[in-house]
């Protein structure tokens, strides 16, 4: 069985990462795994940003990404499109996270006019946005876009911080682009004002990931996959 480190060592030179979504389909249904490498290392940061969007958990959204590419493996000969790949997972990571939030009765959120509200839950272990002012900078605006309602969540991770258009955005949360113009909008009134200029100057270093996280879900897809 191979290691984080051996893993990383055998890291596809940036030649062979620059194909294409469609070429990199092709070797997967070949069961090349370096193939299935490269499209995770492409994915990850964009699907762990979803699920975290979703779920407000680390762990769980680093679950939900390696669930969203063991199913998308098993499922890859009905994608019709292999150049749309990432909006493919983009939706498989939406449902797996949505999934796994329906388990949970713990909502929080703030309502458009920025109150927090609290829903199925009896108490609630957000910190008020005061008590964060002395905090890194990251971890204020991930505080703040949690408390958005989930699909209010989803697009402005989307939007704002993965920086997709309205377009591929509503292809891969599967809403329309009209739902995607309105619910980014009140995404944006419902945040403080402070946060949002924050988070347009700093915002594509929110839910962060890459390196060990990153090393992790591929050693453990691969694993489960039998590719190791």
């Amino acid at each position: 069985m191979k290691t984080r480190s051996s893993l990383s060592q055998n890291t596809p030179d940036s030649s062979v990462d620059s194909q294409t979504d469609s070429e990199l389909v092709s070797r997967i249904l070949k069961h090349e795994t370096q193939a299935l490498e490269i499209v995770m290392r492409r994915y990850n940061q964009r699907l762990y940003r979803i699920a975290r969007s979703i779920l407000r958990d680390n762990d769980e959204a680093q679950d939900a990404v390696q669930e969203t590419y063991i199913t998308a493996y098993y499922q890859l000969n009905q994608l019709k499109d292999a150049n749309g790949l990432g909006s493919w997972l983009s939706r498989i990571v939406r449902n797996e996270a949505m999934m796994r939030i329906r388990k949970s009765s713990r909502i929080v959120y703030l309502s458009e006019d920025g109150e927090s509200r609290l829903e199925n839950t009896e108490s609630s272990d957000q910190q008020p946005m005061d008590e964060l002012a002395g905090k890194q900078l990251s971890k204020i605006i991930e505080n703040a876009i949690d408390l958005l309602p989930i699909k209010y969540r989803s697009v402005y991770v989307m939007r704002a911080i993965q920086q997709l258009n309205t377009a591929e955005t509503a292809l891969s949360l599967d809403i329309s682009e009209d739902a995607v113009k309105t619910q980014y909008s009140r995404a944006k009134r419902a945040l403080r004002k402070s946060i949002e200029n924050y988070l347009e100057s700093a915002g594509l270093h929110v839910f962060e990931f890459a390196g060990h996280r990153c090393d992790s879900i591929i050693q453990n897809v691969l694993e489960k996959l039998g590719k190791l």
